[in-house]
């Protein structure tokens, strides 16, 4: 079984519906992020995810406070990234409000020793290392600047780091529903140990079963937004037709 990771990206303090490189196609869900983690909830997910895309951006988080609201505002174990690139950033997000995971993606590169320092001192369970491809090439910054380093390669970079877990992404497939990159998810777990959330292009029932028909306990979880926000699950048809009410968004009938 997968575990399943909604995701809320938050930028310029809302919800957004589309990130596809952060221009002028950008849509938003909602004003309101903690109206949806508690949606998520009363859901029943068991763990949620948040991007801070102006942090992963620019560099720095810029939506805290609202991040903080959340983090306060329901019982599950949250999984934060975006402009985490400093002790100092990661050990106020762990233990000002309580995050239990965090997700380093640009300063994993562009930061020398940084993954390091964060496993030595708040243990692997910790950190997990994002991996956003296009063209096999990973990509940082928001999508933006090319590292000139290829999945594979930074993958076993970060293993000898002391990383256990990374998130993989093909960011070209992110908000299409064009399914998950199967062939680079097998090359990631067959030449590694790590363990391997997957994100990106998952629209249906049908992709889920996909990566778990690869059959890989390592590849033990996805993360999922447009899909859930979008009612693309026909079980979301109970819970929405509960929760309706308590929305600020319109919701879509469910599509297998």
């Amino acid at each position: 079984m997968l575990l399943v990771i909604p995701v809320i990206d938050i930028m310029d303090g809302k919800c957004l519906r589309i990130f596809s490189g952060l221009d002028d196609k950008t849509e938003f869900y909602t004003d309101n992020p903690v109206k949806v983690a508690k949606l998520l909830r009363r859901e029943n997910f068991k763990a949620l995810h948040i991007t801070d895309l102006d942090g992963a951006l620019y560099g720095e988080m810029k939506n805290y406070s609202i991040i903080k609201e959340i983090a306060h505002s329901v019982d599950m174990p949250i999984q934060l990234g975006g402009g985490i690139r400093s002790i100092e950033v990661a050990e106020k997000m762990i233990k000002e409000l309580g995050v239990y995971r965090l997700v380093i993606g640009t300063a994993a590169i562009t930061v020398p020793g940084f993954i390091n320092k964060l496993v030595d001192k708040f243990s692997p369970v910790k950190i997990v290392v994002g991996i956003d491809e296009k063209l096999n090439n990973v990509v940082t910054n928001g999508w933006i600047n090319y590292a000139n380093i290829t999945p594979l390669e930074f993958a076993k970079k970060v293993e000898k780091c002391g990383a256990t877990r990374i998130i993989y992404q093909d960011v070209t497939r992110v908000g299409n529903y064009s399914g998950p990159f199967l062939e680079r998810i097998v090359e990631l777990a067959q030449n590694t140990s790590l363990k391997i959330t997957v994100a990106g292009g998952i629209g249906s029932y049908m992709h889920l079963k996909s990566i778990m028909d690869l059959n890989i306990p390592r590849v033990d979880s996805v993360m999922i937004s447009r899909a859930i926000y979008e009612n693309r699950f026909p079980c979301q048809n109970l819970w929405r037709a509960m929760e309706k009410k308590d929305t600020s968004f319109d919701l879509p009938p469910a599509k297998i």
